[in-house]
């Protein structure tokens, strides 16, 4: 090969021999020069996305087997067609609702001070399931989990953002 050839790139043009022509005024910023060292992820933030991705389980599972129990309970309750979707979809409406909620309680009680109310109405909602020996009180511990999922849930969110953005 000749001298020239060698000395020309993809698109004909001749190559620097240097990377910058001695010139300060007219270096050329490269990108390479503004790149930082990728910072490790702390462990603790894989185990956080560990028990987010629990709680994101747990609610789905919850879902199909109120669906799969449905069959059940209306023959212990006396569930019409009606009453079955309320007490499977309740759940869900009620959760997109007090997702907006449990931003303000975010705001006033905090992260940690809202994670125990939603725990506790956990608690309660599992315990008024448990016990519940007509259609309103399953209705109303259902209404219950719902609360607690969207309080959760948008505290696990904005928790996880602003860990992510440290």
């Amino acid at each position: 090969m000749d001298a020239n050839r060698q000395n020309k790139g993809r698109n004909g043009r001749t190559r620097p021999k240097k990377l910058y022509d001695g010139v300060d005024d007219e270096k050329l910023d490269l990108k390479i020069d503004s790149i930082k060292e990728k910072v490790k992820t702390p462990c603790i933030v894989y185990i956080l996305t560990f028990f987010s991705t629990l709680g994101g389980f747990t609610f789905g599972y919850d879902t199909s087997v109120i669906s799969g129990a449905s069959i059940f309970l209306k023959k212990e309750f006396g569930l019409t067609i009606v009453w079955q979707e309320l007490v499977v979809s309740v759940m869900l409406a009620t959760a997109a609702i007090f997702a907006l909620v449990g931003g303000m309680l975010n705001s006033k009680l905090g992260r940690r001070g809202v994670i125990l109310v939603s725990c506790a109405v956990f608690v309660c909602a599992a315990i008024l399931m448990g016990i519940s020996v007509d259609k309103y009180m399953l209705l109303a511990g259902r209404l219950l989990a719902g609360a607690a999922i969207g309080e959760f849930t948008i505290t696990r969110y904005m928790y996880s953002t602003s860990v992510q953005s440290v």
